[in-house]
Formats: C-alpha cells, structure tokens, sequence
C-alpha cells in the first residue's frame, strides 16, 4: 500500500520542521520505505509521469507493505530545488525521486548519497548526472527523457523555408542550454540563423519575444519549467505574430505549437517505479542502466498550420505518430 503525502507550499517551513521533530515519536521513517517526490512548478507532463509511477509502484509494492510517498512542488528556481532536496533529507528519505535536470542535479549535489530516481532528464551523461547510460554508477539512475532533435528538425524544414528561428531558453535549467546549443549546431550547418534569447521568468517573456518578433519566421522553445508555465503567452505571441513554434515539451502541439518531438511521460513514470521497487529491494542505483523512451511521438497540428497559412507536406506527414486536426 502506498501513503501519499501532500502539503500546502506556504505550509512548506511548518511541516517539515514538526515532521522533523515528530519522527523520532512516530516512527515517520518506516522501515518499508519513504520516497521522496519532486515535481517542479506541478508541470503537466510531470504530473502525468507521477501518477502512472504511483500507480506502478503500488501494483509493485504491494506484497511488501506501506511505502509513504512525501511530494514537493517547488517553483522553477535553484533554491526551491535546493530546499526540496534538503527536506527530503531531513525527513530521511529512503529515495529521492526527480522530474527533469535541475531538480535531479539538486539531487546529486544536496542528496548525500541517498539514491536518486530520475526521470525526463534530457541526456543526463552530457549534463554531468551519470558518467554513462549502461553503468551510471554511483547513487542515481533512471530515465532519459531526451528525443532526436535532428528527427523534429527534418519534419520542419520540410513544412517550411527557415530562415532565421528564434530560441527560447531557460539559463537556470542546463537541460534548455543544451538543447539551445545543440539547435544552434545543428541549423547552422543548413545555413540557418540561430536567434538565443534567455527567459530567467514570466517577466521576461513577453520582452524577449517582442524583441525576437521582427527577425525571426521561426520559434524553438527549450525545455524549461518556466517557459512550459507561459505556454499560453508564447501560443499567442505564436498565433498573432503568425510565426511557427516547434518544441521538444510533451503537450505543447495540444497548446498551438505547429509540431513536437516528445517522450511519454507515463512510459516514464512506470519505468522508474520499477527502479524504486527494486532499491527498496536492496538493489544499488548505480548498477541499474538509465533507460531511454521507447515511446516518442512526432506530432503535428494540421489546425495551427491552417491558421498560420503554412500547408504541411505529405513526407512530413509521413514522420507524424499523431496528427491534430
């Protein structure tokens, strides 16, 4: 049986500092384990990969007691992160569970050495979390959320003539920089013009893309928590300024992007419940390779080509696993 507990955020100080004080009364730590969850900014995709991990871990967990389940929202900054590790340590987590890079480095560097379950971390050997995906070593594994960027790319450019593609990128989250960079690698050698612009917040958003507007046709939007939280600002912006957004976030083509590449999430979540069970079991972290997403679909919204004027072509149609008409 599973226990999941929530919290209010601004209850966030009162909670733990009661639960640390309690947890020698009560007998908080049990014996049959305490998994620690951190879902940044209570994100969609995060929220579906939690609850197909809860309710894959309780389908694994079932013969074996009560496993208690302590979630954290933080908002998409480095010290809410920071903080959630650290309370997970405090109330003595017997694992930690991430959702995306920035939560699961905070992991890696406040955790001390309690195991680490990740997932949709976009190639975490090139971020620094593991040292390699068949033998991760040390005290985290789990899934790599990352999906061909040079497959989304070819879908585009044969839906329209790029000339100049803006990028939006969160500096705070090294899975965005990296996916900016690799952008940036990849269309220049097309010959293409790569625009960066940095979002730190909501604040910024809406500046940077007026400045981006006149010279860009194109808009790539990095993974970041921040950005995906503003997506109905960048869908506008978007649909106003008729300039195409393509993305790597799971949803963002249900939003008004033009067309994403993207992971499972739910695929995701069940996959590291698995990794869970079997760390309760005794099993070490670093000996369980990091799984990449068998499930990767490219989507396309015929309705945002409509209204952008753009006709999508029958090769790129081709590419698709799902079609929004």
């Amino acid at each position: 049986m599973i226990r999941l507990f929530r919290h209010p955020r601004f209850l966030i100080p009162l909670v733990v500092a009661c639960l640390l004080v309690l947890m020698p009364v009560v007998g908080w730590c049990k014996k049959d384990g305490l998994v620690a969850v951190v879902i940044t900014g209570d994100l969609p995709r995060y929220q579906l990969a939690h609850e197909a991990f809860v309710h894959k871990l309780e389908e694994l967990t079932e013969a074996r007691g009560e496993v208690t389940v302590y979630v954290q929202r933080p908002n998409p900054d480095v010290m809410s992160w920071i903080n959630s590790i650290r309370k997970a340590v405090g109330i003595g987590a017997d694992i930690i569970v991430t959702y995306g890079a920035p939560a699961t480095l905070a992991g890696k560097n406040e955790g001390r050495n309690i195991p680490i379950v990740f997932a949709d971390v976009y190639e975490p050997v090139a971020l620094g979390i593991v040292a390699d995906i068949a033998k991760p070593g040390g005290n985290l594994t789990g899934m790599a959320g990352q999906t061909p960027l040079e497959t989304l790319l070819h879908a585009y450019y044969l839906s329209k003539d790029v000339r100049k593609i803006g990028v939006l990128f969160s500096p705070e989250d090294q899975a965005s920089i990296y996916q900016k960079n690799k952008l940036v690698e990849i269309a220049e050698k097309k010959g293409i013009t790569v625009l960066p612009a940095e979002v730190n917040g909501p604040g910024d958003l809406w500046k940077e893309l007026q400045t981006l507007s006149p010279h860009i046709d194109s808009l790539f939007v990095a993974e970041s928590a921040v950005l995906e939280m503003s997506a109905t600002k960048i869908m506008d912006f978007s649909k106003k300024n008729k300039i195409p957004v393509i993305s790597q976030i799971h949803g963002f083509c249900e939003m008004g992007a033009l067309m994403t590449l993207e992971a499972d999430p739910a695929e995701q979540g069940s996959r590291i419940a698995g990794y869970v069970a079997e760390i309760l079991s005794g099993k070490k972290p670093g000996e369980l390779p990091v799984r990449t997403p068998r499930n990767v679909s490219l989507v396309i919204n015929l309705h945002t080509a409509r209204e952008l004027g753009l006709k999508i072509p029958f090769q790129a149609l081709t590419l698709a696993t799902r079609v929004i008409r």
